[in-house]
């Protein structure tokens, strides 16, 4: 499972370098352009949301600040 995520990442990180590399066209329209701000915004939750998952796991928590400590004894 970790590596379909890995490959899933790779393929939303790969699609955001094209869409932000299609924005710097000239002759886009505002609705096309709108589309690709959008998709871009959604690609970059949902990469943030898969690295986050990845740091969870047995025997850690947040803290405070939202960073993920191990758990020192119960």
């Amino acid at each position: 499972m970790k590596k379909i995520n890995t490959i899933k990442i790779k393929s939303l990180k790969q699609t955001k370098k094209f869409y932000l590399w299609e924005l710097k066209k000239e002759s886009l329209t505002e609705k096309e352009r709108a589309s690709y701000l959008l998709a871009l915004k959604s690609i970059n939750k949902i990469i943030q949301e898969k690295e986050d998952s990845r740091g969870r796991g047995k025997g850690k928590y947040l803290d405070k600040i939202g960073r993920y400590q191990k758990r020192l004894g119960l």
